[in-house]
C-alpha cells in the first residue's frame, strides 16, 4: 500500500515539473517570458526572435531608432498596406502601434521607449500574423490572443 501512494506521489511530481515551466527570454537587461507556443529561434544581446511555425512569428529588440516614419515607409516600400495606426497605453507604458497588411498576411509593429535607472532604451514588439484583421489593441477583452501581451505582462529588468 505505502509503495503504490509514494509512486503515485512521484508520479503527479514528475507530471507537474514538465508543466511547470515557462521560457525565459533575456535581451540585455531585460527579461520576459516567451509567449506560449512560440520557441526561441534566435536570441542575441539586442534581439529575441521566437516562433511558432512558419507563418507566427514575434521579435523583440531592443536600441532601435526613434524615427517611427523610417519604420513605417520600410514596410510600405516592401509592399504592405498601413491599415492601422495609433499610440495606446498598456501596463503603464505609452505605445506606438503600427498595424499593416499584406494581402491576408498581418505585421504589428509595437513601438515604445522603456526607462529603467539611466537606460534609454528604445523597443519594438513585432508580431507576425496570417490574420489581416488580428486583434492589434493590447487592452481589449480578447487581447490574450495577442502573443505581445505575455511580454508587455511579464517585461521586467534583470
Amino acid at each position: 500500500m505505502n509503495t503504490k501512494i509514494l509512486l503515485l506521489i512521484t508520479l503527479v511530481f514528475v507530471a507537474s515539473v514538465g508543466i511547470v515551466a515557462a521560457e525565459d527570454a533575456t535581451v540585455a537587461p531585460y527579461t520576459f517570458t516567451v509567449p506560449d507556443g512560440y520557441t526561441i529561434a534566435t536570441a542575441t544581446d539586442t534581439t529575441c526572435a521566437m516562433q511558432q511555425d512558419d507563418i507566427h512569428a514575434i521579435s523583440f529588440a531592443t536600441g532601435v531608432g526613434e524615427d517611427l516614419e523610417a519604420a513605417k515607409q520600410t514596410f510600405i516600400d516592401q509592399g504592405q498596406q498601413l491599415v492601422d495606426e495609433k499610440e495606446m497605453k498598456y501596463n503603464d507604458i505609452d505605445i506606438n502601434l503600427q498595424a499593416f497588411s499584406v494581402d491576408k498576411d498581418g505585421t504589428l509593429l509595437y513601438s515604445f521607449n522603456y526607462v529603467v535607472l539611466s537606460d534609454d532604451g528604445n523597443f519594438v514588439v513585432t508580431v507576425v500574423t496570417d490574420d489581416a484583421e488580428f486583434n492589434s489593441d493590447l487592452n481589449t477583452a480578447n487581447a490574450e490572443d495577442n502573443p505581445a501581451v505575455t511580454i508587455f505582462d511579464t517585461l521586467q529588468v534583470n
